[in-house]
This record gives C-alpha cells, structure tokens and sequence, in this order.
C-alpha cells in the first residue's frame, strides 16, 4: 500500500513537471520579503509623570549649532502635521476637534495597532522595521504597544538601528547596556524576523566614523556574543548610508551582508514622484556597483514642507534656502506601487548573494515627512487604503 502511495505521488509530481514545460512556466520562486520603516512619534499626548531621556552630547555633535534637541517628538511632529493644509496626510486614527480640526494623532493603542497590522497584511507587507530606540524614550512606546496586540503573529518585526539619533546619545555605560539588552529582548520575541533559520535582521543606519569607533570598540561584539549564547546565528545587517562606497567600507567592518538606505530624498523643486523613484532606482544601482548585495529602499514620497512651517528641535532642513520648495509631489497610489513592484523584480536581476533578499518602504508612517503607506482620512480628506490596496495588487493578486 505504501508503495502504490508513492507512485501514485511521483506520477502526479511528474505531471506537474510536464506541464510547466509545456506552459513555459519557471518553478516557483518566493518574492522578496517586503517591508516597512515605522518611526512612532504618533504616541499622543505626554503624561506629566513621563520619565525622559536626558539629552546628551553624541559622537559627531556640533557645539557651535547649540541645538536642542527635543525629548518628545510626538508633541513637535503633531504641531507640524496639524496645519488644516496638511489634512490629506492625516491618519486614519486622528481624532478630531467638533470643528474637524485634528486634535490628536495617538495610535498608541491596542486596537489602533491591531488595526494597522491588518491593513500591512493586506497591503502583502511581510515585516515592519520599527526604530529601535532606548526602552524609555516616548519612540518607543508604540513597539511595546504591539507586541501586546492579539494579532501580531500575523507579522513579522525587525529593528533599525539609528546609530546617530538613539545610540549616539546615549548618556553613559550603563544606559548603553540597556539599550543592547532592550535590543537582545527585542530579538527573542517569537515574531522576529530571521533568516538562514536563527539569524535575526537589522538594518542599521545614520552612521558616521566617531560611531563605529563606537561600535567596534567592544559593545557591539558583546552583543553579538549575547545573541550566541541565546541561541542565536551571526546577525543579518543592512547598513544604511546616503554614500555607497562608505557604506562598503562600513558593512565590511561591521560583517555586514547588504547596502540600503532609510531614505533617498534630495533637493529638487517640487520634483514629480517619478524622479523621486528614479533617483532611488539609482541608489540601488550604485550600491550594486560597490560589489556588495543590496535591499533596495523604496520611497512612498518626499515632502518635508510641514516641517519648514513648524520646524522640529532636532534638524535645520527649514533653514536652506527656499526649504519650502525643496520637495517632490505626491505620488499616485499606482505610482508608488509600481515603484516598489521595481524594487522586488529587481533582484531578478541582481540576486542576493547569500539569498537573504529584502525590500524596504520608506515609510509606514513618516506622515510629517512625506513618506507614507499608513491609511489616512477616507475621501473626499484623504485617500483613505488607496495606498495599501493599489500595494496588493503589485504584492499579492498579480
């Protein structure tokens, strides 16, 4: 009987083989995974018992800016979005005044979350790239959030480590440990996201030189040396830097295994989407030139101008020159799908060399910035799901 079973098998396997001649067809391949950065200023209002972050002087800091840098982002990124002109970005969780004036943009909220983790889903995203700063800092409330909603098994997480902005201010050693052991934590959760079986992802950028000084200097192999004893394979790492051959050099210290980037922007005039995407088409091509594997950023926009009318603590872009018309024009949901639809067929030209192959979107929900797949206000406000759905059919139904 066992053996009837097995030919019957092989006879229906040789079918199959058959047919993919006679159709042309190639055996199937899995697609890339396909992610998105998460940077969650969206986290409400403050209580006044919140405990925050002392500001420090990091590697690279410029005394002579004198700046200040702001210890809670979410009440500066809030005044920057409210502006009635900035409606259409508005999120889907937005509570609004009786006058439809946005009070607050909390999605610090189980429901709000598990919400979005449908909607990512549906878009055929398989990961979310949270920032990962200190456990206390107020940009991290929101990855706590989800790793309590009921549903987060349904996606996948990583972390992006933002040397510059979270590790470089870093106060002192022991705040450093705890950082690394929020990370170790981070990795042990059941939903990390892994590859070659046990080797958990990050992408890490914001880098200078004085910072993987830093790094190289002990922390970061006691920390891969943790990861070891719990169990765990070398690191994936992705360095993320605006200058590929800098970026080489940089992976090559660190045993990285891929080049990206958090974002390509740049400085053009009310730009149109589709030289936005060219120029991080570009940027892929460039990296690839380095000799090195690549995943490919792919932008879901470019528009800062919120940020030049209500200027944040921790960045001088309003001060250029015309800042209010250096930006790129919105993309239609078909534009930015097609967009990261090339991000995906790209390895089929350019295949990882460890076969590890990653797509990153710039953002979830950079809504301030520009760069956004989040659903936002439904018509005639926003575009509502337009994003995500116009997503699917590029990731999932084609």
């Amino acid at each position: 009987m066992k053996t009837k079973h097995t030919l019957m098998l092989l006879c229906v396997m040789a079918a199959m083989g058959m047919l993919a001649l006679c159709t042309g067809e190639e055996p199937t391949k899995s697609r890339p995974l396909v992610g998105a950065i998460r940077w969650d200023a969206w986290y409400g209002t403050l209580p006044a018992s919140a405990q925050l972050p002392v500001s420090v002087q990091y590697p690279g800091f410029d005394a002579t800016r004198n700046r200040t840098v702001s210890q809670d982002p979410g009440k500066e990124t809030r005044r920057a979005l409210a502006p009635d002109t900035w409606r259409y970005r508005w999120p889907f969780f937005t509570t609004l005044n009786a006058d439809g004036s946005a009070k607050e943009f909390n999605e610090n909220k189980p429901d709000v979350i598990e919400q979005e983790i449908e909607h990512a889903v549906h878009a055929g995203l398989s990961y979310w790239a949270f920032t990962a700063y200190p456990e206390n800092c107020p940009l991290s409330y929101t990855l706590k959030t989800f790793l309590t909603c009921k549903n987060r098994d349904k996606l996948k997480f990583c972390l992006f480590l933002p040397m510059w902005p979270a590790y470089g201010r870093i106060a002192n050693e022991e705040v450093e440990r705890a950082y690394w052991a929020h990370v170790l934590r981070m990795v042990q959760q059941p939903n990390y996201l892994k590859v070659e079986g046990n080797r958990p992802v990050f992408y890490m950028g914001f880098l200078n030189d004085p910072l993987i000084e830093k790094l190289l200097d002990g922390q970061w192999q006691k920390f891969c040396g943790k990861l070891a004893k719990c169990g765990f394979g070398k690191p994936w790492i992705a360095i993320c830097h605006g200058a590929p051959k800098a970026a080489q050099r940089y992976c090559d210290m660190l045993h990285g295994d891929a080049l990206s980037q958090y974002a390509v922007g740049g400085n053009a005039k009310a730009g149109s989407f589709s030289e936005l995407a060219a120029r991080a088409e570009k940027f892929w091509e460039d990296c690839a030139a380095t000799g090195a594997s690549v995943a490919p950023i792919c932008m879901a926009g470019w528009d800062r101008r919120p940020r030049v009318t209500n200027p944040v603590s921790w960045e001088d872009f309003h001060l250029k020159q015309g800042a209010f018309e250096l930006y790129y024009k919105s993309g239609t949901p078909d534009e930015i799908a097609a967009h990261i639809g090339r991000g995906v067929s790209w390895f089929k030209k350019h295949p990882a060399r460890n076969g590890a192959e990653f797509v990153l979107i710039y953002a979830w929900n950079e809504l301030d910035e520009g760069g956004w797949l989040v659903p936002v206000l439904p018509p005639p406000r926003g575009e509502g799901t337009a994003r995500i759905d116009a997503l699917r059919k590029v990731l999932v139904t084609r």
